[in-house]
């Protein structure tokens, strides 16, 4: 159970670090009148690969931090 909340809470942080990076990213680079149309098209599978990368690296994190635990 204790690697279940060290997975979830590294994907959470992960997740977090995510979403605050890309809201900077997006607010420096924001230029009004310009098309994005086509960049927000391909959102969802970009972060659908950010979601899956972040799990991953959740669940080796929480495998790790158990083993110098256990």
């Amino acid at each position: 159970m204790k690697k279940y909340f060290i997975f979830i809470g590294s994907l959470i942080l992960l997740l977090t670090a995510y979403q605050i990076g890309t809201g900077f990213w997006l607010t420096f680079t924001y230029e009004p009148g310009s098309g994005t149309r086509s960049i927000a098209e391909n959102m969802p599978f970009v972060n659908s690969l950010i979601v899956l990368t972040s799990a991953s690296l959740a669940f080796f994190l929480s495998q790790r931090v158990g083993r110098k635990t256990a």
